[in-house]
Order: structure tokens, then C-alpha cells, then sequence
């Protein structure tokens, strides 16, 4: 049996807002600015498109004995962003903390994908993003 961890609440309004990344711009550090700048606690990234130029992904390979193995990949060219979702939720025992926690996919210019846990990553051109909010600071 498998025991599942599970959060619902009720949601009396929520909003949808679009961020523009420029070049050269952090997605991962700009958009945890965003979120504390403008005291949205729990959002879902529903959507977020654009192109990268430097990325640092880290994916989970192992797990043996409750002992999580990463491998780190860092990417150093032109990539487009074809996808990326993600959320940011309110670290435990904290009034003001978030975590921002992205997962994206990635083409290189032949169309050879990479991707998976982006701890950070810099915009090329730009990205544009959607962000579903669901709780905010009163």
C-alpha cells in the first residue's frame, strides 16, 4: 500500500498572471523575486516558453534505502524552451519562505531534448510564463 500525501483547499478567487523574462535574465532566482516581491505564497506555472542559454538541471537517478543520487548537468548553449511547469509553495514553518520548484524540457538547435529538475537556468531572448496564483499574503 502506498501512502499518499495529499492538499486541498477551498479557493474563493484565484488569478492568472503573465511574466515576460528578458535576455540574460534568471528564471528560477527572478521568478522567486517575483512571487516575494508581490507576497504570492502558493502559484502554479502553467505555462512558460522561450529560450535559454545557460542550464543547470539536477535528476534524481537513484534512490536506494531512502538515500536520494543525483546527477548534475550543466548545459552552455543556445536551447529552446519548449516546456516547463512547475509551482511555488510556502516552506514549512515559515511565515514569508517559498520554494519555487521547476521542472522544464529543452531542444537543442538539432532537436535533441534535455531536461528535468532546473535548479537554474538563464534566459537567451527571453521567456514568457503564465502563473496561476492561488494563495497570497493579505
Amino acid at each position: 500500500m502506498t501512502t499518499q500525501t495529499t492538499q486541498s483547499w477551498q479557493i474563493d478567487t484565484t488569478r492568472m498572471t503573465y511574466l515576460r523574462f528578458g535576455p540574460g535574465e534568471s528564471l528560477v532566482a527572478g521568478l522567486e523575486q517575483f512571487a516575494l516581491a508581490n507576497g504570492i505564497r502558493e502559484a502554479a506555472i502553467t505555462s512558460c516558453i522561450g529560450s535559454l542559454r545557460h542550464l543547470n538541471l539536477r535528476n534524481l537517478c537513484r534512490y536506494d534505502d531512502g538515500n536520494p543520487e543525483f546527477e548534475r548537468t550543466t548545459v552552455d548553449e543556445n536551447l529552446e524552451l519548449v516546456s516547463a511547469e512547475g509551482y511555488i509553495q510556502p516552506l514549512p514553518d515559515s511565515d514569508s519562505g517559498i520554494r519555487v520548484h521547476i521542472h522544464l524540457a529543452a531542444a537543442r538547435p538539432s532537436g535533441e531534448m534535455v531536461g528535468g529538475h532546473c535548479e537554474e537556468t538563464t534566459t537567451f531572448t527571453g521567456a514568457f510564463m503564465y502563473l496561476h496564483i492561488l494563495d497570497e499574503a493579505q
